[in-house]
């Protein structure tokens, strides 16, 4: 593996003690709960060196094949590694209220309170986390450049300025009503009920976001090869541009060996110019306020329905920004200069470090997890369950809902999502990344009459069973992005993925996957038609937003024959014939959605490419057969 391997080792404290009472018609609880979490993991990603080749590459002979037999790779990635130390402490007490003003009329009340405490790095005596205080100048670290400094400088430590927050209260509020009437709708006492509630929650941070500070200058080095310079790396020096030419190459920067915290004479030369990861001074707590309100009614041949309306808002919660990013006057500066406008706007963080909002060639990013996101969720849901009568019981549910976000998770925008290149979180408000519209799912049971006759007769036709599990969901959402930093306002030195958008100058249409269509890449299997989109002008914002529109969706069956036979009186065995995507339903899975590098950009210019074709699918029909013995 070229991230291995990683001995992760989780420790976790636990402290727990709850306390119930019962006064009159309230009954009391209360409770407290401690956690202390650690994790020690080193991390050795790419250590020995890692080339890609793609079409991509500046000297690419178009084939990606051919590319490797001549040695002509498109990316390289080298590391040091680094090691993740991170202990964090959170503090929980509650208290409830459960009050039973009639029998059939019960309110609770009651409050949680949280204290969670910033994640503390501790590798390297605990100095190996990167702060960014502008023209500041690290005592720990005395070569460090200005604006960089490390716990034990002044408003910087091992939480990077985090600090712990101490007002964490989360009301709740909850009720259960039982009405009662003879009419259809209630169906008489104890045949309905009503319930609803509200409830805010806080939630813990990740550790998952340390995985960034594995990076962080002088305890790590990582390299691109001639690419950190603007080069393409050669085959057998990928330091070196592929070309020779000097003024894309730089020197080889391994092996490396990490400085000791109090080191006073640290080159940083090697770490320029710096692409780090800061963790925002003002990071939160994420939390939410979820709410309900249900009817259930109890039906005939033991079946209760349900539907209700179920809900949640979502606030501070953890995305990426870009904390140095090209300003608008840069943006302005490279329209107007042949040479940035021209091509070199890809690395203008280097090549115009004026252009940036720190302007000098030291920081050539600043990638910022901070919590500034929101969501927002709404859903109908009705369920249907019967219990097993005559043989037969299921569990049917319904679910209308439409969730929206402005990150779905970290790791949704930060590398995987198609983050948007503006440092304004509302900007990429749209469909949340898991939002499915419609969404069915059916369980079911069957048990076989048993028939009464010989010991033979008995275990050959009694103990069949069938059940299963059918679904049917609406797609997930589709972002459109265009990597070509076209806008001019991101380029490839962004520490978190920076993504322009292009323009859809057509009214989208959508096409059936199964059947072929020729966009200019031969017949394929598409989507959407990607005539639908047009990049961007040079230098301008496309005008599509984050998720308008959704993928394929799943039509889905699993199925299970099963016969139990009794053998002896101690003696069982079962026999199972299980069967996935009983129907061999082909279910698609989303298509390719990026508009603009390489080939894929070539669909816009009449060309070959993939872009909005669908290229895979969830498995075909699977049957497997498996048997059981009981003692």
């Amino acid at each position: 593996s070229s991230n291995g391997p990683q001995p992760r080792v989780d420790t976790t404290y636990q402290l727990t003690d709850n306390f119930s009472k019962i006064i009159g018609k309230h009954s009391l609880k209360m409770g407290f709960e401690g956690r202390s979490f650690m994790v020690a993991n080193p991390f050795y990603g790419n250590n020995n060196g890692q080339f890609g080749f793609n079409t991509t590459a500046t000297h690419s002979t178009g084939i990606t094949g051919l590319d490797f037999l001549l040695g002509i790779p498109a990316t390289y990635a080298q590391s040091s590694g680094g090691h993740i130390d991170a202990t964090a402490k959170e503090l929980y007490a509650y208290f409830q209220d459960q009050w039973r003003i009639k029998n059939n009329l019960t309110v609770t009340l009651g409050t949680g309170y949280q204290v969670d405490t910033p994640i503390a790095q501790n590798f390297n005596r605990g100095v190996s986390t990167n702060c960014f205080r502008p023209n500041q100048q690290s005592t720990v670290f005395p070569t460090a450049p200005a604006g960089l400094v490390f716990p034990g400088d002044r408003d910087c430590d091992k939480y990077s300025g985090v600090s712990t927050k101490y007002g964490h209260f989360g009301p709740r509020v909850g009720f259960a009503y039982s009405p009662g009437g003879e009419n259809w709708f209630l169906g008489g006492t104890g045949k309905t009920s009503i319930t609803g509630g509200f409830g805010l929650y806080y939630n813990r941070s990740e550790e998952e976001l340390l995985l960034q500070f594995l990076g962080a200058p002088p305890f790590s080095l990582s390299s691109s090869g001639a690419t950190d310079v603007g080069g393409s790396p050669g085959f057998a020096d990928p330091f070196t541009d592929i070309t020779g030419n000097p003024g894309v190459s730089e020197a080889n920067k391994f092996p490396f060996t990490p400085p000791q915290p109090g080191n006073t004479a640290v080159d940083f030369s090697p770490f320029l110019p710096l692409s780090i990861n800061l963790l925002d001074s003002k990071f939160a707590s994420p939390y939410s306020m979820n709410y309900h309100l249900s009817w259930q009614r109890e039906l005939p041949a033991k079946t209760i329905l349900t539907a209700g309306y179920v809900g949640s808002t979502a606030r501070k919660l953890i995305t990426s920004i870009e904390a140095n990013p090209i300003t608008q006057a840069g943006h302005d500066a490279c329209v107007a200069d042949p040479g940035c406008s021209g091509g070199d706007f890809v690395f203008q963080h280097q090549l115009f470090p004026g252009n940036s909002l720190y302007p000098g060639n030291i920081f050539a990013s600043l990638g910022t997890e901070g919590t500034r996101a929101n969501s927002w969720y709404n859903s109908l849901q009705i369920t249907a369950n019967k219990a097993m009568t005559h043989g037969i019981s299921f569990f049917a549910t319904y679910t209308w809902s439409h969730s929206i976000d402005e990150n779905s998770s970290y790791e949704d925008l930060a590398f995987t999502g198609l983050r948007g290149n503006s440092p304004i979180a509302a900007l990429d408000r749209g469909d949340s990344a898991f939002d499915a519209r419609h969404r069915v799912v059916v369980t079911y049971t069957y048990d076989f009459p048993k028939l009464h006759s010989n010991g033979f007769v008995n275990r050959l036709v009694n103990g069949w069973r069938v059940s299963g599990i059918t679904s049917y969901q609406t797609g997930f959402p589709v972002t459109i992005g265009d990597s070509g930093f076209t806008s001019f306002f991101c380029d490839a030195f962004e520490y978190y993925s920076c993504w322009d958008r292009p323009d859809q100058v057509v009214s989208l249409k959508l096409l059936d996957p199964r059947r072929l269509n020729d966009f200019g890449a031969g017949p394929a299997h598409y989507w959407f038609d990607p005539n639908s989109f047009a990049p961007a002008a040079l230098g301008t914002m496309g005008n599509l937003g984050r998720n308008t529109f959704h993928g394929p969706g799943l039509s889905n069956t699993d199925a299970v024959v099963a016969k139990d036979t009794r053998i002896t009186e101690r003696v069982g065995l079962e026999l199972r014939f299980e069967f996935f995507n009983v129907f061999n339903h082909t279910q698609f899975l989303l298509p390719d959605n990026v508009a603009g590098s390489g080939a894929q950009q070539d669909v816009q210019n009449g060309g070959g490419g993939v872009f909005g074709q669908v290229r895979s699918a969830r498995d075909p029909r699977i049957i497997q057969l498996g048997a059981k013995i009981t003692f």
